[in-house]
């Protein structure tokens, strides 16, 4: 009796094992199975994301097409960077205010198309630099000291680009590079290419492009570095301070001009030969929220948004001489935000992310 009893609690036993372990098998199949769903939502989520922020990069570049297609336009930049095609003169700046609440976000779907057309706002044109602003460049630039050193760099310059045969009192025309070994033609006409420069009497690899002399930050601006890195334009705080210093005449700590009374965008009267066009789509981590996604600081400064992915397409736009207009030139997808920030800060993209 307690022989059949000890035999039956035995096979109950062992049930329950077998039980247990099927339990524990299936729990851990369970487990594993739902693991691999999350992996398979979250992957197939990232791939929905991806295709929704590319159509929307591309619904952003549709967007930018349209406001370069515009005929009889005239550009217009502010100080951030940002370039604006306008039609007319007298209201340009509701325009542009219009332009800039159509960029900086159009709502699709769960997402926002947003882009932006970049002009290097220190950038400077040789050729619109006047004489007075040439000797401060000379001075930031190149160390140059008043003198007749730069009384004879600022004289030449102004006479090759002049239409005139005029020699000024420090310059040289036609005579003068005639008499030089090769000889050579003195233009007569504005610089077409920076490093033309170096054609000029009296500029030298040095001056151009820095040599020996590194960029450094002195009384809150950039300093050093040569003409090119100014001429190029430098969008750092210390580089818009430099530019501000060569071109008005005020350092940082002057209290002269306040930034209410300075002008927010500045008509651009001749165009750079290259714009670059920025058109991203993306998710911001608040959107739907109450709040509305800041573009802006309070010093309207543009900001980037909190984004859960994003999908940026940077193109360079060159113009067209014929009409003055931009055809894009270079396409970059997917490009990366180093990238945009190397734009924003100083210089043009490096030629080997358009693939030369």
């Amino acid at each position: 009796m307690n022989s059949d009893k000890h035999r039956r609690n035995r096979k109950e036993g062992s049930a329950l094992i077998m039980v247990l372990a099927v339990a524990v098998i299936l729990a851990v199949l369970i487990a594993d199975f739902g693991a691999g769903m999350k992996s398979e939502l979250k992957a197939a989520g990232g791939h929905y994301e991806e295709a929704m922020n590319f159509q929307l990069a591309r619904s952003a570049l549709a967007l930018a097409r349209m406001e370069l297609a515009r005929k009889n336009t005239t550009l217009y930049a502010d100080e951030y960077g940002n370039a604006f095609f306008v039609t007319g003169a007298e209201d340009f700046e509701s325009q542009i205010e219009e332009l800039e609440l159509y960029r900086e976000g159009y709502e699709l779907g769960r997402g926002l198309a947003s882009y932006r057309i970049i002009h290097k706002p220190s950038a400077m044109d040789p050729n619109q630099v006047s004489v007075n602003d040439w000797h401060r460049l000379l001075e930031v630039a190149c160390g140059i000291e008043e003198g007749e050193e730069r009384n004879e760099l600022v004289d030449a310059f102004h006479d090759w680009i002049d239409s005139d045969n005029l020699t000024r009192a420090n310059g040289a025309e036609e005579e003068f590079y005639q008499s030089l070994e090769p000889p050579r033609h003195v233009k007569n006409a504005p610089v077409d290419h920076l490093e033309e420069i170096l054609l000029i009497h009296g500029f030298t690899p040095e001056m151009f492009y820095g040599y020996g002399n590194p960029v450094r930050i002195e009384d809150g601006i950039l300093v050093g570095g040569g003409l090119l890195r100014y001429l190029m334009g430098d969008n750092s705080p210390e580089g818009m301070a430099s530019r501000k210093y060569i071109i008005d005449g005020i350092l940082p700590s002057d209290a002269e001009r306040s930034r209410e009374e300075e002008e927010r965008y500045r008509k651009i009267e001749r165009k750079p030969q290259h714009l670059y066009l920025v058109a991203q789509g993306f998710v911001p981590q608040d959107f739907g929220e109450e709040d509305e996604v800041e573009f802006y600081d309070e010093d309207k400064q543009q900001i980037e948004p909190i984004y859960l992915s994003r999908h940026i397409i940077l193109l360079r736009l060159v113009l067209l001489e014929r009409d003055q207009t931009y055809r894009i030139e270079d396409l970059l997808e997917n490009a990366g935000a180093e990238a945009i920030e190397r734009i924003r800060a100083y210089g043009v993209p490096e030629e080997e992310e358009f693939g030369y």
